[in-house]
């Protein structure tokens, strides 16, 4: 009798582990939060709502099912991370338009007056993989973008 507790025991614990660990993708919000507490993000407006979404991109609530992101608050840093999971594939390429010419606008900005800055922003791209958009602007870009990937689904 002991071993049979002892097995159903084993067995609940399993289970419980497996659903745990088995959680499914990770929000963009999760992917966000992994990238702030690795990089230690400072000055940065936390973007929070759609009105932030149309208001800096042009970007439509009507195309996002969710989005994380921020925005360097201090004007000098171009420092900008924005990650949206678009509704279906036609909203995931007006939010690839609308990414580009943000990032379009942030080179040409920096181009003559901040070379430095055009520089960082010059080694940085917008990059989509299915319905995933996402645009990072960093010195850690690199480092920032293989959390990214790593973390959305494959398509």
């Amino acid at each position: 009798m002991k071993k049979i507790a002892l097995l159903l025991a084993a067995v609940i614990a399993l289970s419980v582990i497996l659903c745990a660990c088995s959680s499914g993708p990770k929000s963009l919000s999760q992917i966000f939060e992994e990238i702030n507490e690795k990089f230690e993000l400072k000055d940065m407006l936390v973007l929070t709502t759609a009105d932030q979404l149309d208001r800096y991109y042009g970007i439509s609530a009507d195309d996002v099912e969710e989005f994380a992101g921020c925005i360097n608050s201090t004007g000098l840093d171009q420092e900008e991370i924005i990650m949206v999971k678009a509704k279906d594939e036609a909203a995931a390429e007006r939010i690839k338009k609308s990414l580009d010419t943000r990032y379009d606008a942030k080179l040409k900005q920096n181009i003559s007056y901040n070379p430095e800055q055009a520089e960082i922003i010059q080694a940085c791209s917008v990059e989509q993989e299915g319905l995933y958009v996402s645009m990072i602007v960093s010195e850690n870009a690199e480092e920032m973008t293989k959390i990214y990937k790593s973390s959305i689904p494959k398509s």
